[in-house]
C-alpha cells in the first residue's frame, strides 16, 4: 500500500519527536551510569550519546526507507540546536532556577558526581565560590531532590558554556508532546488533520508552559511527562490495534522515558507515574484475561518485566542520588521533604490563611473559580483571601499577575474557570454516550485518568495551586478529542469549537502579558551585564554582593562572560545592580 503525503509528514513529526524523547532518556540514564563508574559530566557527553541515539534510533526504525529517517534526524536535530540557541538568549529570572536549579546544573557541569560527594564538599575540595555561609540551605535541596533536568542540562552546558542554554528541555518537551499526540490522532486513529493539529497546540501552549519555557521550573515537564505516559498508557489498551515487535518496542521505549522523565523531574511525580501507570496496568490485565489463560500470562510477563525495568532505570540508576541516597541516609526516599525539622511542608506555608480549616475539594474549588493572584499568609487580614469571580470575567491587573512562574491562586489562567465548566459538561455528555455506545474501550480508560486525577487531588497537598497540579489541565484537552471525535455531528463540533476557542484566548492573554514581561526584563539584565562586564575590564578587582546568600549560582553566568577578576563581599558600598547581585563602583 502506497504511503499518502499525510501519512508520511505526521510519521516524520512522530519520529523526529521520539528521537528527541530518546535523547533525553539516555542523556539522563548513560550520564548516571557514568557517575557509578566515577566518570562526570564532559564535553563529550552530549555528542557521543547523541551518536548513541542515532545509532538506536536506526535499529528501531531499520524497516523504514532511508530518507524518512534522514529527515526525521535532520528535523529532530534542527528543533534541538535552534531550541538551544534561542532559550540561550533568555536568562532566569526566577527564585527556585537561580538558587538550587542553576546550583546543581553548574556544579554538574563542573565535575561533581552526586553519587560520591554531596554538593557542599564538591564546593570546599575545588575551593569555589559558591559555598559562601554555612546556614544556605540550597546544597540540602542541590543533594536530595531529584536530578534528572539538570543532569539533562548540565551536559548541554558543558558543550554551550551558556547555563541557561540548559532550560531547552521544556522547549524540547513541547515539541515531542506535539508530534506525539497530533501522529497519534491523525495516522492511527484517522482524525481530522486540523482539529488534531489545534488539540496537539492547546496541549503545549498552556498556562504552565507559556510562564515556565524561559526558566528552569519543572512544573511544565511533569505535565509534559504524563501526558506522553496517558497517550502511552492509552495506547497499548487499545487491543484493536495490530502491532509488530518494532512498533511495541517503539510503545515501551516511550513510555519508559516518559515515567523516568516523570520520576527525575521532582518528588510528586513518583506519585503521579507511580497511580496512572498501576491504574493501567490492572487494566491490562483485565483485557488480558478476557482474551484467554495463555494470553494472560504471556500479558503478566510483558507488563511486569517492562515496570521492573522501567523502575530500576528511574529510580535505581537516574534517582540513585535522590531516591535511593535518601533512603539510605535519612530512612526516607523524599527527605527532606519529610523527616527534616528544619522544612516545612512548602504548599501549606504558602496557602492563604484562609485556607486553615479547607479541606482538599474546597481549596481546589475555590483556587479554580478565583482571580489569577499570589495570596500569601504573610499579608494583611484583609487581603488573605482569595477573590472568587463570575467565569469569563477578568481585568487588566489579573492579567499581569500572569507573569508570575508559579502564580498560586487561579493558576491555569484568567478564563480558565469558565473553560472548566464547559469542558466539565462535555465530558458528562461524552462519558454517558459512550456508555450508551457501549464503546468500553474509551469509556474505561477515560474514567481511569478522571480517577487518578481526582484522587491526586484530593490527597496530594497544594492542589490550589496550578503548577502542583499541572495534568489536571489534561481535563478540557480530552472532552477536545470527544468532540473532534465525530465532525458529522455538528452540535458536538460546535461545541469542541466555543471550547477550544475559550482556551486560545485564555492562553492568549497569558502569553501577551508575559512575553511582554520577559522581553523587558532580559533587556534590562542583559543591558546590566554587559555593563558590568565593561566595567570589570577596567579593574583589577571587582567586589560583588549577592541579593541573598542563596544566589551564588549566579556565578556561573558571570564565570560564562569570561569575567574571572571578581570577588564575593557581602559589604560593598556604591554599588550598581547585576543579576541577583551588587558590583561595587
Amino acid at each position: 500500500m502506497k504511503e499518502t503525503k499525510k501519512y508520511y509528514i505526521f510519521d516524520v513529526l512522530k519520529k523526529s519527536s521520539i528521537f528527541l524523547l530518546m535523547l533525553f532518556f539516555f542523556i539522563m540514564t548513560i550520564t548516571s551510569l557514568g557517575f557509578f563508574a566515577k566518570i562526570s559530566v564532559t564535553s563529550l557527553h552530549l555528542p557521543v550519546i547523541y551518536i548513541f541515539t542515532i545509532l538506536v534510533f536506526l535499529l528501531l526504525y531499520r524497516k523504514d526507507k532511508i530518507n524518512k529517517k534522514i529527515v526525521s534526524l535532520i528535523l529532530a536535530t534542527f528543533i534541538f540546536v535552534i531550541g538551544i540557541w534561542a532559550i540561550g538568549h533568555f536568562y532566569d529570572i526566577t527564585q527556585d532556577g537561580n538558587t538550587y536549579h542553576k546550583l546543581a546544573i553548574g556544579q554538574l557541569k563542573n565535575g561533581w558526581n552526586p553519587v560520591y560527594e554531596s554538593s557542599r564538599d564538591f564546593n570546599k575540595e575545588q575551593g569555589n565560590a559558591f559555598d559562601i555561609l554555612d546556614e544556605n540551605y540550597n546544597p540540602m535541596w542541590v543533594d536530595h531532590y531529584p536530578k534528572g533536568t539538570e543532569i539533562f542540562a548540565s551536559t548541554i552546558y558543558a558543550v554551550t558554556g551558556n547555563i541557561e542554554t540548559g532550560k531547552v528541555f521544556t522547549v524540547l518537551l513541547m515539541y515531542i508532546v506535539f508530534g506525539l499526540i497530533t501522529s497519534y490522532l491523525v495516522n492511527e486513529k484517522n482524525k481530522n488533520v486540523i482539529f488534531s493539529l489545534l488539540i496537539g497546540f492547546l496541549l503545549v501552549v498552556n498556562p504552565i508552559s507559556l510562564v515556565q519555557f524561559n526558566n528552569y521550573y519543572v512544573d511544565a515537564t511533569i505535565m509534559f511527562s504524563i501526558a506522553i505516559i496517558l497517550l502511552e498508557l492509552v495506547a497499548i489498551a487499545d487491543k484493536n490495534k495490530k502491532t509488530d515487535l518494532s512498533s511495541q518496542i517503539e510503545r515501551y521505549l516511550v513510555l519508559a522515558a516518559g515515567i523516568a522523565i516523570c520520576i527525575n523531574a521532582k518528588f510528586t511525580g513518583i506519585a503521579f507515574a507511580a497511580m496512572f501507570c498501576f491504574a493501567f496496568y490492572v487494566y491490562w490485565l483485565i483485557l488480558a484475561y478476557k482474551e484467554g489463560k495463555e494470553i494472560f500470562i504471556k500479558k503478566l510477563k510483558e507488563y511486569s518485566i517492562f515496570y521492573v525495568i522501567a523502575v530500576v532505570i528511574s529510580v535505581g540508576v537516574i534517582g540513585y542520588t535522590s531516591y535511593f541516597h535518601n533512603f539510605i541516609s535519612f530512612g526516607h526516599p523524599l527527605y527532606p521533604l519529610y523527616n527534616e525539622p528544619t522544612v516545612q511542608n512548602i504548599p501549606e506555608k504558602e496557602q492563604p490563611k484562609s485556607f486553615a480549616d479547607k479541606n482538599h475539594l474546597e481549596t481546589f474549588l475555590i483556587s479554580l473559580f478565583s482571580k489569577g493572584e499570589n495570596v500569601l499568609p504573610s499579608y494583611p487580614v484583609d487581603q488573605n483571601q482569595p477573590e472568587l469571580k463570575v467565569p469569563f470575567t477578568t481585568s487588566k491587573e489579573e492579567i499581569k499577575n500572569y507573569t508570575i512562574p508559579d502564580i498560586r491562586i487561579g493558576g491555569f489562567g484568567p478564563l480558565f474557570s469558565g473553560v472548566i465548566i464547559l469542558a466539565g459538561i462535555a465530558t458528562i455528555y461524552l462519558l454517558v454516550k459512550y456508555a450508551i455506545q457501549k464503546r468500553w474501550n474509551i469509556f474505561i480508560p477515560y474514567v481511569i485518568i478522571l480517577g487518578v486525577m481526582a484522587i491526586l487531588i484530593l490527597v496530594i497537598d497544594g492542589n490550589y495551586w496550578a503548577r502542583y497540579i499541572s495534568y489536571f489541565y489534561i481535563v478540557p484537552i480530552m472532552a477536545l478529542i470527544g468532540l473532534f471525535e465525530d465532525l458529522k455531528n455538528k452540535k458536538q463540533a460546535i461545541a469542541g469549537v466555543i471550547i477550544a476557542i475559550a482556551m486560545m484566548f485564555n492562553i492568549g492573554l497569558i502569553a501577551y502579558s508575559n512575553f511582554e514581561y520577559v522581553i523587558e526584563n532580559n533587556r534590562y539584565i542583559s543591558r546590566n551585564l554587559n555593563e558590568f562586564k565593561n566595567y570589570a575590564s577596567t579593574q583589577e578587582t571587582v567586589k560583588i554582593k549577592l541579593n541573598e546568600y542563596g544566589f551564588q549560582s549566579v556565578c556561573y553566568n558571570i564565570d560564562d562572560m569570561g569575567i574571572t577578576n571578581y570577588v564575593i563581599d557581602q559589604n560593598i558600598e556604591n554599588f550598581k545592580d547585576g543579576l541577583y547581585f551588587w558590583y561595587e563602583i
